[in-house]
């Protein structure tokens, strides 16, 4: 028999989802705030972006290494987090240090303070939100904290770099709403509880790697092609430059929410597959046309298009659905390396990938990520067979009582 939860709004959240929505909320546009924050100081003290980002991503990997062993004391280890972040935040306005070293040791603390808590945070997220809701859930979530975060970082170009820390840091602050409304009772899991039998280790999971390989090669590929990118546009289109990457933005906002909603109506992998087969075309067109002003819109609203798919469904629900019970925080770690990874190599290739003919680099990445897409021909589909029946089985339902509601 079906059950319907009457108290379920059409985007499938109950009421108390919302503490855990605006949990997410507050860190990841605080951690997009961190980023910005990045780039102002990369521009204002004339500092390369490369010299500072890598610090911010080694900080994220360590925490998250770090949030892992002290997970057994997970409410207390969340408030200790949005604490960190706050403090970070407002730092920099107590003191007037301009030096290399200390943005990057800033950048580092930064990166620290998101990565203490986010598996922790994303596990609590796979505990709470049904998997055939996660898609939506987390499409909701970064579409909100992408239009929130663009207005941030124009304001933060008006009134400068300090309106940036005090902002993120009252922001970071209001993470602890949330944590307080939660029970602790909650938020703390019984880690007495067992994986279930049919698991196995997360190291022999081959569903993982089916994933992970694919989303690490992606990963690669966009930061060593940044390097490319944005130096050729900039000389062969400088005029359009801003507006193509607006379009990116916008695309990317729409489509987090948009991949999200479809993934939980058509699954996982097919969206996947659409977004990396767009990249792959995007690449493949504008290395026989590089000169063509449309192939560069085409390029862009395809990388918007891509990244808006993977936000919801690679950062924040298929590590969930993939993990057994219990080891949730683990998974969600190791599916989130490659992003982090992926930032700290590109620095060591930078040199070298400035020697390569930009047709030809885009010719390889558009290789590389339709080769990507096969080992998720082979992969899993994460979300239940049953769960798209139950949701056809539902508007079926509610369509018939439609019918019976007009013609009684």
């Amino acid at each position: 028999m079906l059950n319907v939860d009457l108290k379920t709004s059409k985007l499938g959240f109950r009421k108390g989802d919302f503490p855990i929505f605006f949990m997410l909320l507050n860190v990841f546009l605080w951690y997009y705030l961190t980023l910005s924050m990045v780039t102002s100081i990369s521009s204002n003290f004339n500092i390369e972006y490369l010299q500072l980002l890598p610090f911010h991503s080694a900080g994220v990997i360590i925490a998250g290494i770090v949030g892992l062993l002290f997970s057994k004391t997970r409410y207390r280890l969340l408030l200790s987090w949005t604490f960190l972040g706050t403090v970070t935040s407002l730092v920099p306005i107590l003191t007037s240090i301009s030096t290399l070293p200390y943005f990057q040791l800033i950048c580092f603390a930064w990166g620290f303070s998101f990565g203490l808590g986010m598996p922790l945070c994303l596990g609590y997220f796979t505990e709470n939100i049904t998997i055939e809701n996660r898609g939506r859930f987390s499409g909701l979530l970064f579409l909100v904290s992408f239009f929130c975060a663009i207005p941030i970082a124009g304001l933060a170009r008006t009134f400068g770099l300090a309106f940036l820390y005090l902002i993120s840091g009252l922001w970071r602050m209001l993470g602890f709403v949330p944590l307080l409304i939660l029970q602790p009772d909650k938020i703390i899991v019984e880690f007495k509880k067992k994986a279930r039998k049919y698991s196995v280790p997360m190291l022999y999971d081959r569903r993982l790697y089916l994933y992970l390989i694919p989303w690490f090669m992606f990963n690669i590929i966009d930061k060593l092609e940044e390097l490319l990118l944005r130096n050729f546009v900039e000389n062969l289109f400088p005029q359009h430059y801003a507006s193509m990457q607006l379009i990116t933005l916008l695309f990317l906002s729409i489509f987090a929410f948009l991949g999200g909603l479809l993934s939980d109506l058509i699954g996982r992998k097919p969206v996947i597959i659409f977004g990396f087969s767009t990249m792959g075309i995007a690449y493949a067109i504008i290395s026989i046309i590089p000169n063509a002003l449309p192939a560069w819109f085409f390029f862009f609203i395809s990388n918007g298009l891509a990244w808006g798919v993977f936000y919801p469904i690679l950062v924040a629900s298929i590590w969930g659905d993939l993990a057994p019970r219990g080891s949730e925080e683990k998974y969600y770690f190791v599916g989130n390396l490659p992003l982090f990874l992926a930032t700290i190599i590109q620095p060591f290739f930078s040199f070298y990938v400035t020697f390569l003919n930009e047709t030809s680099a885009f010719s390889l990445a558009a290789f590389f990520l339709f080769l990507a897409v096969l080992p998720i021909l082979f992969a899993p589909e994460t979300l239940p067979e049953r769960k798209i029946r139950e949701r056809e089985l539902r508007k079926y339902i509610e369509k018939a009582k439609k019918i019976k509601e007009k013609y009684t």
